[in-house]
């Protein structure tokens, strides 16, 4: 039996929105590159069954690109409660999912509000008060020291 040891676990409770950067887009880009060749084997496929296959094709075509179109792009960029977590030395953004976060800045928006930024990519993390935030940005940097921090001027 293998024992793993227990680490400390504090959660922050905020609004998260994924902000698209160059890297993320890049990515979906390319899976989508990869879901129109398969969308256009399955479009051939379906002509041979004529014109009811050439719509059955086109429905099933547009549910296969169009839904992960809309998670990617649309419903994973709207703010949904969640949470920043710190497990020990890890830092998790904890929405309809889990992410590890390897944060490199920290960018303040608003006090109560700043963007968090790693490789590839961006949260916008929105707390209740701006006490909240202060610590959350505090333990980030007890976490990970080389997280740089812009402070709020910078934006104005």
């Amino acid at each position: 039996m293998i024992e793993e040891r227990l680490v400390p676990v504090e959660e922050f409770p905020a609004q998260v929105r994924l902000l698209l950067s160059g890297t993320y887009v890049m990515i979906q880009l390319s899976a989508f590159f990869v879901r129109g060749i398969v969308a256009v084997v399955i479009l051939i496929f379906s002509g041979s069954f004529g014109t009811f296959g050439i719509y059955l094709g086109t429905a099933v075509i547009i549910a296969y690109i169009g839904l992960p179109f809309w998670v990617v792009f649309v419903r994973a960029r709207r703010p949904t409660q969640g949470w920043l977590r710190f497990e020990g030395t890890s830092l998790v953004v904890r929405s309809s999912d889990w992410v590890y976060v390897s944060p490199k800045t920290i960018e303040w928006k608003t006090p109560e509000a700043f963007v968090l930024r790693g490789s590839g990519t961006k949260y916008e993390l929105s707390f209740r008060t701006a006490q909240e935030a202060s610590q959350a940005s505090m333990k980030i940097r007890t976490v990970d020291p080389l997280v740089q921090e812009v402070p709020l001027e910078a934006y104005r």
